[in-house]
C-alpha cells in the first residue's frame, strides 16, 4: 500500500555533510529552508565535522529519541549510508538530498540528483519504500560492498580530486590502478556454498547501479528482494576489460565469460590472500576477511511517488537482522 507525505507537518532532522562531493552547503541550506518552511515543516540541521571521533549514529539516534519523524541525509553515498545505518530497524524514514560524487543510491531509487527537485521531493508528495540492508558486524549498509580494484580506486582517490573533477576522478584512479593490478584468489562462501575464483573485483550488491547511467553491475539486482547478489569480475587483459564494459553497455552481462554471479538469502563471506581493502557504500571499512549478512526490510526511504514498490502498512514492520 502506498504511503504519501504526511498531512500534518512532522519534525525533520537534517544531517548535512558540507564537504560532500561538489556540493554548495550554503545553497543547500537555503533550498531546504525554503521548501520546508513553505510546507510548514519544523526542522533542525546538524553539519558533520569529519572529525575522527564524530559518531553520526549517536547524533541520528538522539534526534529520533527527541521526536524526529523524518531524517534527511545531505551528502554522498558515505553520508547517506551512515544515516541509513543509524535508522535501521526504526520506524523513521530516510530522505536523501544527493550531494556527493556518484550518488549511487539516489540513482538506484530514482531520486532526483538536482538540488531543487530533491528538496521538493522531501517537502512534497512522496512514497515510502523498505530497503534491505547488508550487515557487517553491528553496522548496516544499504547498497554495495566491494573488494578489489573498485575498493582500491575508492581508497586512492583524493577528496580534493573528487570535489574538483567529480566521477572523472574515480575513473582516472581506476585506469591508473588497473594497469598494475592482477587478479587475486578469492574464497567466497554464499549461504554455505564455497567457491574460489580468481578475480580483480568481487562485489556484494544490494543495488545494481554503477553510478553512470545506464550502466549496471548486472540484471535482477534489487534492494527490495531480500537477497544479496555476488558479482565476480575476472578480466585477464585489456581486451577482457573492453568485453566486460561492452557487455555492461548492452545489458548482456550474463553473456560475458568474465562476469559470474552468485546469490544469497542469508550471508556471504569473502577472504583473499593477500588481504584487500573493503569498501561499503563508498567508504573504506577495513580489509578482508569480511562477512555480510542479509538484513531484510531494514530501512524506510522516501522516493518519488509511483516509481518503486511501496512499503506495506506500518503494522508489518521491518524484520530484525540475524
Amino acid at each position: 500500500m502506498s504511503q504519501t507525505a504526511e498531512q500534518q507537518p512532522v519534525h525533520t532532522f537534517i544531517v548535512l555533510n558540507p564537504m560532500g562531493g561538489t556540493s554548495n552547503p550554503e545553497a543547500t541550506r537555503e533550498a531546504l529552508a525554503r521548501y520546508l518552511d513553505a510546507a510548514g515543516t519544523p526542522f533542525d540541521i546538524y553539519e558533520t565535522t569529519g572529525a575522527h571521533d564524530e559518531c553520526i549514529d549517536d547524533v541520528v539516534r538522539a534526534a529520533v529519541d527527541g521526536g524526529a519523524k523524518l531524517v534527511v541525509a545531505v551528502g554522498g553515498d558515505g553520508t547517506v549510508s551512515e544515516v541509513a545505518g543509524a535508522l535501521a530497524d526504526t520506524d523513521v524514514p530516510l530522505a536523501i538530498i544527493p550531494a556527493g560524487t556518484a550518488n549511487v543510491l539516489a540513482r538506484e531509487l530514482g531520486i532526483p540528483v538536482d538540488l531543487e527537485s530533491a528538496c521538493a521531493l522531501v517537502a512534497g508528495e512522496h512514497e515510502i519504500v523498505y530497503l534491505d540492508g547488508m550487515q557487517v558486524d553491528e553496522r548496516v549498509y544499504v547498497l554495495q560492498i566491494g573488494i578489489g580494484l573498485e575498493s582500491i580506486m575508492i581508497r586512492d582517490t583524493p577528496r580534493q580530486a573528487k570535489r574538483r573533477f567529480g566521477r572523472l576522478a574515480y575513473l582516472w584512479t581506476a585506469f591508473t590502478r588497473a594497469a598494475g593490478f592482477s587478479g587475486r584468489r578469492y574464497t567466497i562462501v554464499a549461504d554455505g556454498k564455497r567457491t574460489r575464483p580468481r578475480a580483480v573485483q568481487v562485489l556484494i550488491a544490494n543495488g545494481g547501479t554503477l553510478g553512470i547511467q545506464p550502466l549496471r553491475w548486472g540484471p535482477g539486482i534489487s534492494p527490495h528482494d531480500g537477497r544479496l547478489n555476488v558479482v565476480i569480475v575476472s578480466p585477464r587483459d585489456a581486451r577482457d576489460y573492453v568485453r566486460v564494459a561492452w557487455a555492461a553497455v548492452r545489458g548482456r552481462h550474463r553473456e560475458s565469460q568474465n562476469l559470474k554471479y552468485l546469490s544469497a538469502s542469508e550471508s556471504v563471506a569473502v577472504t583473499t590472500d593477500p588481504p584487500l581493502p573493503v569498501q561499503a557504500d563508498g567508504e573504506i571499512i577495513g580489509n578482508t576477511p569480511v562477512r555480510v549478512r542479509v538484513a531484510p526490510r531494514a530501512v524506510k526511504v522516501v522516493v518519488p511517488a509511483a516509481t518503486q514498490p511501496a512499503a506495506e502498512e506500518p503494522a508489518l514492520a521491518a524484520e530484525g537482522t540475524e
